[in-house]
């Protein structure tokens, strides 16, 4: 397998950036829910609940507020002016809650096991698992990303995608890697081969940093957007699958331990 997309010139970082450390804080108990994915919108967290097929919102400090069910298994979420899209890894389909209204989104693709969405605008990346691919959806054009392999550009069982800095960041699960593409579907780097990620489920990018969830090394590894390694947080999880940054607190979906890790930029 090639690694040469594996960046690490990050001469343009800026200095403070490469500084921030993370410490953890506490777990909060999520009871009876079964996370996969989390996402932020205002003062509130939504996770999707997949033993219980809903989505749940919480506050930030994880107490229940309500909930929406009629989801079958529901996967990583996203939010988008206030609509929330959810994956359904079971029936193939993008349901999207709307202030009360379930609608699906309209796919030309067919998908096979939805891991995760990701909505910028007018431009939807969906995790196709099965089918070892990201799905691309830009107005009326659709793009197909990889294809099933282990080389660069190649994907195997993609769990997670997102948008960001106007790049396409793929969790390349069982590739063990981050991969990203451009909007047209190019190859331009790796970002964690060089870590030994077990499954890298779930993934959150900013303007700066790219955050790795490792469901099987239960860790999350932080990187710069040029792919050197920042730090390894390798304690307080239990099979972590999700990460969501809200101002300078990290919050981490464990799949197993039923609970939220967070911690917070010092």
């Amino acid at each position: 397998m090639s690694c040469s997309g594996n960046k690490t010139d990050d001469k343009q970082q800026p200095k403070s950036k490469q500084l921030t450390e993370w410490e953890f804080v506490k777990i909060i108990s999520l009871d009876s829910i079964s996370p996969i994915g989390i996402v932020a919108q205002n003062n509130f967290l939504w996770l999707s609940d997949v033993a219980n097929s809903q989505i749940v919102k919480v506050n930030l400090d994880g107490k229940y507020i309500n909930s929406i069910k009629g989801f079958q298994r529901p996967m990583h979420l996203d939010i988008y002016k206030n609509k929330i899209y959810v994956p359904e890894y079971t029936s193939d389909i993008i349901k999207i809650w709307d202030n009360g209204n379930k609608t699906t989104l309209s796919i030309k693709e067919k998908p096979d096991g939805i891991g995760g969405v990701s909505v910028n605008g007018k431009t939807i990346a969906i995790a196709d698992f099965y089918n070892n691919r990201i799905i691309l959806k830009q107005e009326d054009k659709t793009t197909i990303i990889g294809k099933e392999g282990h080389n660069d550009g190649e994907l195997y069982y993609p769990t997670d995608v997102q948008i960001a800095n106007n790049l396409i960041y793929v969790a390349d699960a069982y590739n063990n890697r981050v991969q990203v593409f451009d909007r047209e579907g190019n190859y331009k780097q790796i970002i964690g081969w060089n870590e030994n990620i077990k499954v890298a489920t779930g993934l959150k990018v900013t303007e700066n940093q790219v955050f790795i969830a490792d469901f099987e090394g239960n860790r999350v590894l932080i990187y710069n957007l040029y792919g050197k390694l920042l730090q390894i947080l390798n304690s307080n999880f239990n099979q972590p699958t999700d990460i969501e940054i809200v101002d300078n607190t990290m919050y981490v979906v464990n799949f197993k331990g039923k609970s939220i890790s967070i911690f917070e930029n010092k």
